[in-house]
């Protein structure tokens, strides 16, 4: 009995609505104003009301899925520019914690390491209280994305494909919703996804945790581990999943920290940018649809 990849149709997703200013001139507590509302979404069960889903058998919600869901990670995995937005990213954590906390220098890249996330390492050791979140992410992410990341034709044509074949497509990020979105406008892939799941959306948990991983299923309404495919940047988080059940590719050969060449037993593949995947490839034949009756 062969398995046979079905043309159940993907979840209809409007692109994500985004909206992208030249914040340059604009003082910090206007940015704060007009950004905290969009900012927030209430819990990991909750659909963000500016993405609107069709849910059908194919994923999202409740429904069983037939396929597999996809589950990307964004920043140095979706685009690649020698972590340049990631260290942009960093000094921008640096200059709120050390300027605005009064923790020491370096500090805030040694909780990113432990915690899987600065935020998550300041709101264990009590640095930072969750009514000061907002605050944190918008300062973090106000960075210059349109400089450092354009569209991006090629990794449009490869979405497209894994889209056209039913197979249903989850941002999973640390990052915050706003940045996400943005990211996704600039790369001109916003509408290949059903949703963002971002650091809100599985209420803080990092990709260190297990919890962030079952509530990212339950926001994907996946039931079974092993039809859940994961693609990362992170050996560290492709090691998470792979305890977890999901079937793992890391995206990226060589280490940020290090710069020598990523080894990763945990990966089911590794391939060099997004632009490489295919689900013929790289989606194992478990997390395909099911097994259609011999005739």
């Amino acid at each position: 009995m062969s398995v046979q990849r079905t043309t159940t149709k993907t979840p209809i997703a409007t692109p994500l609505k985004t909206n992208i200013k030249n914040t340059k001139n604009e003082s910090f507590r206007t940015i704060l104003k007009r950004r905290t509302r969009s900012a927030r979404i209430g819990s990991s069960s909750a659909i963000n009301k500016s993405v609107k889903v069709e849910m059908t058998t194919s994923g999202g919600g409740d429904a069983p899925s037939q396929n597999a869901t996809i589950f990307w990670d964004l920043d140095d995995c979706l685009y690649k520019n020698d972590w340049t937005v990631a260290n942009l990213l960093t000094e921008r954590i640096e200059e709120f914690t050390v300027g605005k906390l009064g923790l020491k220098p370096g500090y805030a890249y040694d909780l990113y390491k432990k915690y899987g996330t600065c935020l998550k390492g300041m709101m264990v050791e009590k640095i930072l209280d969750e009514k000061s979140v907002d605050e944190y992410l918008l300062w973090a992410h106000d960075v210059p994305l349109e400089k450092h990341i354009g569209r991006d034709e090629k990794l449009r044509d490869v979405l497209l494909k894994v889209k056209a074949e039913g197979f249903p497509m989850y941002i999973f990020t640390a990052s915050a919703r706003h940045h996400a979105e943005k990211c996704l406008e600039l790369l001109g892939i916003s509408d290949m996804f059903i949703d963002i799941i971002d650091v809100r959306a599985v209420e803080w948990a990092t990709k260190h945790d297990e919890e962030a991983y079952e509530r990212a299923m339950a926001i994907a309404g996946v039931k079974e581990r092993e039809r859940c495919v994961f693609i990362d940047d992170s050996t560290s988080n492709i090691k998470i999943a792979k305890k977890m059940g999901w079937h793992t590719i890391l995206c990226g050969t060589k280490g940020r920290d290090c710069g020598s060449v990523l080894v990763c037993a945990e990966a089911n593949h590794i391939i060099e940018t997004a632009h490489e995947f295919s689900a013929e490839k790289h989606v194992p034949p478990f997390a395909l649809a099911a097994e259609q009756p011999s005739k």
